[in-house]
């Protein structure tokens, strides 16, 4: 399951490096405090920590060993780095100058189709583009882009699926009785249009009706303004609403079973941005678009603990680029079964002589 953080999401809030006094002169009113303050981050020691508000997601993945933070990750030098758009496309897309999404092209090369997807946002996801036509409904829940009618992009010639969809292993909201407020409040997820999404997300992988991918998109990371320190502010309130619900759905999965055996439906979640910020804090109380940055992964298979590369917070003017985005993409999906190598997904992007060592099996 993919998490599209929208907007460029700060890594220096996510990773505090609270041991480096450059860190709280390029920040004066944005750095995290240390470990044993009020608002001060979770010590990963090292002198570096975790945004407070990533408190529940660090309780239940990252003390049991099963949260990853990946520094460093961003589109790689000789791209546009600092525009939504660009940037948008190439982690969507795989790279620069594709018509299709990355996912839509490794699912076509293993010979699956929409059948294998599910995506929740302001439309069909773009990493499934170019799969086929993609029925869009408008729900109590979120704006679901769904497969209907179980055709592979060679199967859909015409546009029928978009109006009159077949039947198929995965029923119309209409006729299903998804998560209602109450019984997400009960099964611990919070308020909001994420939570909402990734309890449908659970109900889903527990019918396992052959899903294979998930989109959600998470927007409102551009922090320009008011970015904050962990006591307010956007990004705290968007990093809260982030940890509280990806945890009530790790703990839901957890509680709610998926078999007698996980480990034969394991599940590996990486929420990432398409790009991180500048080091300096502007003068709006905010920051601006900058490089590399983090992604965060947890799941069945997920080696925890900080993979990468940190900046020099004292010299660089932005996180440099250490890690290709599309690298932490190509080791989850092969971490799951899937040839990204083998499929050409990812033009451009050299075979790696070993993984990044975050995934089991990838």
């Amino acid at each position: 399951m993919f998490v599209n953080l929208g907007g460029g999401l700060d890594g220096l809030s996510v990773v505090v490096p609270h041991g480096d006094p450059a860190y709280g002169r390029r920040r004066p009113g944005l750095a995290v405090g240390p470990p044993g303050e009020r608002y001060g981050a979770i010590d990963l020691g090292r002198g570096l920590g975790l945004h407070p508000a990533l408190l529940p997601l660090h309780e239940v993945a990252g003390q049991a060993d099963r949260l990853a933070v990946i520094a460093g990750v961003g589109i790689p030098d000789g791209h546009d780095h600092g525009r939504h758009i660009p940037a948008r496309a190439f982690l969507h897309q795989g790279g620069v100058g594709e018509s299709t999404g990355w996912a839509a092209r490794l699912l076509q090369f293993e010979g699956m189709g929409l059948e294998a997807t599910w995506s929740f946002g302001d439309g069909p996801h773009l990493m499934f583009e170019g799969l086929g036509p993609i029925l869009v409904e408008q729900t109590s829940v979120a704006l679901a882009a769904v497969n209907r009618g179980g055709r592979t992009a060679g199967d859909a010639s015409d546009h029928d699926s978009l109006h009159d969809p077949s039947p198929s292993t995965v029923p119309r909201w209409s006729d299903t009785d998804w998560p209602t407020p109450a019984d997400r409040l009960t099964r611990g997820y919070p308020e909001g249009r994420l939570a909402r999404s990734l309890a449908v997300t659970a109900d889903l992988i527990r019918a396992d009706p052959g899903l294979r991918i998930v989109g959600i998109d998470q927007s409102g990371y551009d922090t320009h303004v008011d970015q904050g320190d962990a006591r307010s502010g956007v990004l705290t309130h968007k990093l809260d609403r982030l940890a509280r619900a990806l945890a009530a759905f790790w703990t839901d999965l957890s509680d709610g079973g998926r078999g007698a055996d996980p480990a034969s439906q394991p599940v590996t979640v990486v929420a990432i941005s398409e790009f991180g910020r500048a080091i300096d804090e502007n003068s709006s109380g905010g920051t601006e678009h900058g490089r590399g940055g983090v992604a965060l992964a947890f799941g069945d298979q997920v080696v925890g603990g900080l993979h990468g590369d940190l900046p020099s917070v004292e010299h660089d003017e932005s996180w440099p680029v250490t890690i290709d985005v599309r690298r932490v993409l190509a080791d989850a999906a092969a971490s799951h079964g899937f040839r990204p190598w083998r499929s050409g997904v990812f033009a451009g992007l050299p075979l790696p002589n070993r993984s990044l060592g975050l995934l089991l099996s990838s």
